[in-house]
This record gives C-alpha cells, sequence and structure tokens, in this order.
C-alpha cells in the first residue's frame, strides 16, 4: 500500500497527553492524516460530527472516561472504524476489558516506537479497508438476490409487484435528501415491503390500487400483509432489520410520540415512517393524482406522516403517470421504459402489471406469449425521460391546510 493510499484514510488518536500528540502529528506527518483530541469527550464530538475515520486509538488512563469506555461509545458512532488501545498498563486484565468490551483490533504499549505504531496503524488502515469492501460486497449480494426475488415475484404475481420499483425510487430519494447513511436496508425494504401481498387475491388488490370501497375481510386481507412479509422475510440472516422495517409500513406517525422537527433514532420506526410516506404517494399517483395533489392529500389525512419526511416530496423526481403513453413493438422495448397497461393473455392471466418497469425478465416474458400469439406485438409504455417530474413542487406544509 503506497503512501498516497494511506494517507487518503484517516486516524483519530485521542489521549490527555498534548506533548504525545504533538509528537505524533509531527512524526507521521505527510505519512498519515491524523487528526488529534485531547481527551475521550472531544474524540466523541469529533466522531458525532464525522464518523469516517478508518481508524481511532485511544490512550487508556484519561480524565472522565478511560480508553475502554471511550472505544465502546466510538464502536457505537463509527462501527466500520478499527480500534486500537495504547497504553502504559499491559496487565492482562486491562487487556480482555479492551478486548471483550472495546472490540480491540490492537493493543500497544507505551513507550511505543514509532515503527511499531505505524506498523499498527497501517494494519488497522487495511482491516477498515477489509471490513468495508466485506460489507459493501454482502449489501451488492443481498440487493441482486432480492432483485432477482422481486423479478421472480413480479413475473408470477405481477399485480402485487407493479409498484415496488417506484416504491424503492421514491425510497432512496427521500432517504438522500434526508441524508441518512447506508440507506441499503431501506432499499431492500422497499423492494420486498408488497411480499406479503401474494396471498392477497389479485381482484381484491385491484380494489383496492384503484381506491374502491373494500370488505370488511378485504380491509384486513391488506392490514395483514406486512406482517406477513415480516413473518416470511425474519429468518433470513441479515434481514431482520429490512423484515421489521416491512413491518412497520402501516403505521401511522405519532406526534405525540415523535419529535416533528427531528426524525426517529430507531431505524425501524423512521424506516417504517419512509416507507408508508413512499408508497402512499406512490398509490396517490397511480390513482391519477399528480404529485402537488398527491402531497395535498397525504396532508390532509388524519393519521398524519412525519413532517420531515413529507417535506421531502417536494423536490423528488416523479414519473408522471398523468403524461400520455407511448405504442411501442415489443421487440423495442428497453429498461428506461415503464408497462403503461395491464397486459393479459388470451384466457384472461395478467402477465405484466401497469407501472412495472421493464427488465430483462420482461422482455423475455414478453417475446415468448407474443411467439405463441398469446398478445398483440405492440404496447404502451411510458418513457421516465420524458414524464419525469423535475421541477419543484411547491407546497407549504402546514396544519391548516
Amino acid at each position: 500500500m503506497t503512501m498516497s493510499q494511506l494517507y487518503s484514510d484517516k486516524v483519530l488518536i485521542v489521549d490527555d497527553d498534548t506533548n504525545l500528540l504533538a509528537a505524533i502529528r509531527r512524526q507521521f506527518r505527510g505519512t498519515f492524516n491524523i487528526t488529534t483530541a485531547e481527551g475521550g469527550r472531544e474524540g466523541l464530538n469529533i466522531l458525532k460530527e464525522d464518523n469516517s475515520f478508518s481508524v481511532v486509538i485511544s490512550d487508556m488512563k484519561m480524565p472522565e472516561m478511560n480508553g475502554i469506555q471511550f472505544l465502546t461509545i466510538a464502536g457505537q458512532l463509527a462501527p466500520d472504524t478499527v480500534r486500537v488501545m495504547l497504553t502504559g498498563n499491559a496487565d492482562l486484565q486491562t487487556a480482555m476489558h479492551a478486548v471483550n468490551e472495546g472490540n480491540i483490533f490492537r493493543f500497544l504499549i507505551k513507550p511505543c516506537h514509532k515503527d511499531t505504531m505505524e506498523w499498527a496503524i497501517e494494519a488497522a488502515i487495511k482491516q477498515h479497508r477489509l471490513i468495508v469492501s466485506e460489507r459493501e460486497l454482502l449489501e451488492k449480494t443481498l440487493k441482486s438476490s432480492v432483485q432477482v426475488l422481486t423479478d421472480i415475484l413480479a413475473m408470477v404475481n405481477p399485480a402485487a409487484f407493479s409498484h415496488t420499483s417506484r416504491i424503492r425510487n421514491y425510497v432512496r430519494q427521500i432517504a438522500e435528501r434526508l441524508g441518512l447513511e447506508n440507506i441499503w436496508q431501506l432499499e431492500l425494504a422497499a423492494m420486498l415491503s408488497q411480499v406479503g401481498c401474494i396471498t392477497v387475491p389479485a381482484d381484491t388488490l385491484a380494489k383496492f390500487e384503484a381506491g374502491a370501497e373494500l370488505t370488511p375481510s378485504e380491509k384486513n386481507m391488506i392490514c395483514e400483509h406486512p406482517q406477513i412479509g415480516k413473518k416470511l422475510l425474519e429468518q433470513i440472516p441479515r434481514l431482520e432489520k429490512v423484515a421489521a422495517i416491512i413491518a412497520a409500513q402501516q403505521n401511522p406517525y405519532d406526534c405525540v410520540e415523535n419529535d416533528e422537527k427531528n426524525l426517529p433514532d430507531d431505524l425501524i420506526v423512521l424506516g417504517g415512517q419512509i416507507l408508508r410516506t413512499a408508497i402512499d404517494f406512490d398509490l396517490m399517483i397511480f390513482r391519477g393524482n399528480d404529485a402537488f395533489q398527491a402531497i395535498g392529500k397525504l396532508n390532509k389525512r388524519a393519521d398524519g406522516y412525519h413532517p420531515a419526511i413529507l417535506k421531502t416530496l417536494q423536490s423528488i423526481n416523479v414519473i408522471d403517470l398523468t403524461v400520455k403513453a407511448k405504442t411501442v413493438d415489443i421487440h423495442e422495448l428497453n429498461e428506461k421504459m415503464v408497462i403503461a397497461e395491464d397486459i393479459h393473455v388470451r384466457n384472461g392471466m395478467l402477465v405484466v402489471a401497469e407501472g412495472q418497469h421493464v427488465n430483462s425478465s420482461i422482455k423475455t416474458l414478453l417475446k415468448n406469449y407474443l411467439e405463441r400469439k398469446e398478445i398483440a406485438p405492440q404496447i404502451r409504455v411510458w418513457l421516465p425521460d420524458e414524464s419525469m417530474e423535475k421541477q419543484e413542487v411547491v407546497w407549504e406544509l402546514s396544519e391548516n391546510k
């Protein structure tokens, strides 16, 4: 690993000895990108402002909080950051506490030679890159696996999964505008949010999406699908939180329990609110409202939405389903298009639902049905590049509207 590569990773060193900190800055100037903090409290304040440090090195004995206490909290603020302990106390008990409570990667004994510390920092940077690359690989693998699963489910039950690609798009935009990090779990929750709908009859789903009145039994089916989805997904490793977010997608915003100005700290509560807002917004658009009308109707709902989340809808890009669709040959379909009509085969079975984004599976499916002369050679589609509302929706959110 070259010096320039090492310098791109930030290192935070925490100690109450200002002379030691000055010496470390001097020794490693130009080698590592080092930030220093005089004590645990200052170190935590730095991590609260910026949790992108690759490595944190902390002295063990400091006033107010010791190194184990500091590194334990640091691990909560920056889970991917690799933690190193620097101490003049080499006893076994200290080492055990440091490893067990602070999740320490390396243990350095004072006085620490420059070469030893340089080796430890470089090893910690490599460990951090390994952690990040493995997490990114896992996230990409999960996303790809879920995408394949939802593509298959969309072909098996198109009525239930016609909205998921748009919901995912809205969830991602909302999360980005809220400044959230690691939004992959929210995206997966959006992609799998309708899994429980596989238990809901197609005609009931159609009535619900159209805004028609439902029977008590049908209402119960719609209300139960998030919990069914949770039960189907919660046994899959790494999808436990995703399943919990899906289960929370119908939970109303409680302005008594929640802070209107600040977002919930709990990812499941926050994710449920984001998912609920995106799903209901998409449903309003699907029922023929433009973005302005959809936001207005959501704002007037008695069960309400978190104001900060609802406000983000003012600036997201929305596929305008009221724009006139175009007719294209099935062989001309591409993955930038959105299906603009329900497609049925001759026996009346729905094979692709209105609102589904075209993908390779849908293209192959339609070509196969066309070869069997089960469907017409041309279909209607929306082109998102032409039907995307780029302008901001100007809407004042207030209790009086």
